[in-house]
């Protein structure tokens, strides 16, 4: 049974508190948060059983999570490093993780690096849910404590997330060029149509679809993105030099015929792969299902999946339809489950085209 620790009561904060207060191997869950309202609230919903009015109270947990923007991480560290038993991890969710574990290091503290590749452009405990991370990649920090990092494999596994271990200067890297620079990117065209749009606003009228869909990280919270910025700048740099680089080279092949039909296509090839998920080598068993526009359509095929006793692991809409095989994707949990729900499907008139 373990005693958990949560400094941040905030989306994420709250999404694991209400995640690991179902598992049986939770004695307890304690929270910090400067905002006393939603503690308040996280305690009278039975989400967390303890409210940490000051930072000695967490004395006695057995894993600490530190939800806070990344700046403010380690110093949160320090203020822990002689309140808590030496066996205590303490752990975070920040999205870089270099000069996070350089300051840790300073601290010597029992800590092992963490970041849900989840997230949202909602803020406060309110938005928060018990289900953000099933099926979700976990990062962990490798370190030479194995017993640690046991353990927190075995509470990712009961927040239902798929734990992954990378080393630090790696993880930044890799954040930098698939969470980061895009982040700056989509910021960067919001703020660029804003510059361009006149006074009847018709580009903000129009900006729609395909726009809303790669810009709808720009709706995130800005201190949040303030701080990643600051700590991972060496690793973005290097990936926005890279990304000016290409772009300048486009511009000078926009009118080639041939260059933009190969650009088009190695990106979609590419972008088409990472619907192959793998988890323990293994892809995992999807469909794909087409269905109207409409109301209550996503309902009828998921109720009618839920009365033939089909579990669904994962659900998803494709946003553009174009060269799609369906509207709807599924994921089951074994490939037993995807050939039952496929038959039920087509019995009941869906086409319906298996992925994997």
């Amino acid at each position: 049974m373990y005693k958990i620790g949560i400094i941040g009561l905030g989306f994420m904060g709250g999404c694991i508190a209400k995640s690991l207060i179902k598992s049986e191997k939770i004695e307890e869950i304690c929270a910090f948060d400067t905002n006393k309202e939603s503690m308040q609230k996280a305690f009278e919903e039975g989400t967390i059983t303890k409210i940490a009015k000051e930072i000695k109270d967490f004395r006695d947990s057995d894993i600490i999570f530190i939800c806070t923007p990344v700046g403010l991480i380690s110093q949160f560290a320090e203020k822990l490093k002689n309140i808590v038993k030496s066996e205590c991890i303490i752990t975070d969710i920040g999205s870089t993780k270099r000069t996070i574990l350089d300051s840790i290091k300073k601290i010597d503290i029992n800590f092992i690096g963490g970041h849900p590749m989840v997230g949202s452009e909602r803020t406060g405990y309110d938005t928060s849910n018990d289900y953000l991370f099933e099926n979700a990649y976990y990062i962990l920090i490798k370190n030479n404590n194995n017993t640690n990092i046991e353990k927190m494999q075995e509470i990712i596994g009961e927040l239902k997330a798929i734990p992954v271990l990378l080393d630090a200067k790696n993880h930044d890297y890799v954040m930098a060029a698939i969470s980061h620079v895009p982040h700056v990117i989509a910021s960067a065209l919001v703020n660029l149509v804003q510059e361009l749009d006149n006074s009847d606003q018709k580009m903000k009228l129009l900006a729609a679809g395909g726009f809303k869909d790669i810009t709808r990280i720009a709706s995130a919270d800005p201190t949040m993105w303030e701080h990643i910025c600051i700590e991972n700048e060496s690793e973005m740099v290097k990936v926005l030099e890279k990304y000016i680089n290409n772009l300048n080279y486009i511009k000078e092949k926009i009118g080639s015929k041939n260059y933009m039909y190969n650009f088009f296509k190695t990106s979609k090839e590419y972008r088409d792969s990472f619907a192959i998920k793998k988890v323990n080598g293994q892809t995992n068993p999807t469909i794909n299902v087409s269905i109207k526009d409409e109301k209550g359509s996503i309902a009828s095929v998921a109720t009618l999946l839920a009365k033939n006793n089909i579990n669904i692991k994962n659900i998803g809409i494709e946003n553009n339809r174009e060269n799609m095989n369906g509207a709807l994707y599924i994921v089951f949990e074994n490939y037993k489950e995807k050939e039952k729900g496929f038959e039920i499907l087509q019995e009941n008139n869906y086409e319906v085209k298996s992925i994997r």
